[in-house]
C-alpha cells in the first residue's frame, strides 16, 4: 500500500485471567513501537492481550506522524502505509473474534489542516485530537517557549480550533494541558467551559486517560488527570440537552500498560 501526500516483555496467562473479574469490552488508545516510547511489542501481541482480557474491540491511535518528520516521539511518514496495512491483515486474521481499529492521536496545527483532511480521506478512525504542544501564529511551536505558564490557553485553543473543523471525533486526556497550573482558578474555569460547550456543540468524546488517572491515584508529580475539570463535564451534563460524551482511554504503550490500567476503572467509575 503506498501513500502519496506532497507537502516486549509477555505476560503470564495466569496474570492475564487475574484481570478477568474488570471487563472492559473497548480496550481504546493503544500505541505501538512506532511511536519509539513504547515497548517493542508487535501490534499482534496487544490484540492477544485485548483477547485475553476478555475485549471485544481494540482501537490503535499511534502518534500521528507529520511531512518531512519535524516532531520526535512518534511514527514516521515512511512507517504510515505500513501501519495501516499490518492492522489491515491483523482485521483480516482476527475477523469475528475481535474488531480492531485504525487511528491516529494528533495535534492540531492550523498549518496543517490539508494534510488532516487527506488523513481523513484514508478512512483513519478514529482520528482523535491530543495536544501535547500548540502553533503560534507566526509558525513557531509552543515546546521551544522558554515561559510555558501560559500553555494550557493556546493548547486549549487548539483544541477548540480542531473539533470545530470535522475531521476529528475525540479528544484525548482534555485535562491534561492544565499540567502546568498548580491551583485552579476561575480563569481555568472558563476556559474548561469553552472548551466543554465546544465538544457538546460538535458532538465530541471527550477522554477520560487512564495514563493520568494512575499517575494521580499512585501521587505521582505530574499534575495531568484535573478532578475539577471533570467535574465541569458533570455539571455541564445536568443542564444540557446534549450531554458530553465520555470514553475511557488506556492511553497504553505496552501490553503491561493494558493489564495494570484495567485495575483503575473501577476506581474511576467509582469517581474516587
Amino acid at each position: 500500500m503506498k501513500l502519496n501526500y506532497k507537502f516486549n516483555a509477555k505476560h503470564p496467562v495466569s496474570m492475564l485471567q487475574s484481570k478477568r473479574d474488570i471487563i472492559m469490552k473497548h480496550i481504546f488508545h493503544v500505541h505501538t513501537y512506532r511511536c519509539k516510547h513504547g515497548s517493542n511489542e508487535s501490534d499482534e501481541e496487544f490484540i492477544k492481550a485485548a483477547l485475553s482480557l476478555g475485549a471485544e474491540k481494540i482501537t490503535f491511535t499511534e502518534h500521528c506522524p507529520f511531512p518531512e518528520n519535524p516532531f520526535n516521539n512518534r511514527m514516521e511518514i515512511e512507517q504510515l502505509s505500513e501501519y495501516i496495512e499490518s492492522l489491515k491483515n491483523l482485521q483480516i486474521k482476527y475477523q469475528g473474534q475481535i474488531q480492531i481499529e485504525t487511528g491516529l492521536e494528533v495535534e492540531f496545527l492550523p498549518s496543517m489542516i490539508n494534510y488532516y483532511q487527506y488523513l481523513y480521506e484514508l478512512n483513519l478512525h478514529p482520528l482523535i485530537i491530543g495536544q501535547h504542544f500548540f502553533q503560534h501564529p507566526d509558525g513557531t511551536f509552543s515546546f521551544d517557549d522558554k515561559d510555558k505558564s501560559d500553555e494550557y490557553i493556546g493548547c486549549c485553543n487548539a483544541m477548540i480550533e480542531g473539533m470545530k473543523t470535522g475531521y476529528f471525533s475525540i479528544v484525548a486526556h482534555p485535562d491534561r494541558f492544565f499540567r502546568r497550573c498548580k491551583k485552579w482558578t476561575q480563569e481555568l474555569t472558563d476556559i474548561s467551559n469553552k472548551l466543554i460547550a465546544t465538544a457538546s456543540q460538535y458532538n465530541i468524546i471527550l477522554e477520560k486517560n487512564l495514563s493520568s488517572y494512575e499517575k494521580h491515584i499512585e501521587k505521582s508529580h505530574h499534575i495531568f488527570w484535573r478532578k475539577e475539570f471533570w467535574d465541569l463535564v458533570e455539571l455541564y451534563n445536568q443542564t444540557t440537552s446534549n450531554p458530553i460524551k465520555t470514553i475511557i482511554g488506556f492511553d497504553a504503550h505496552s501490553t503491561e500498560h493494558m493489564i495494570k490500567r484495567m485495575e483503575y476503572i473501577e476506581l474511576l467509575n467509582q469517581k474516587k
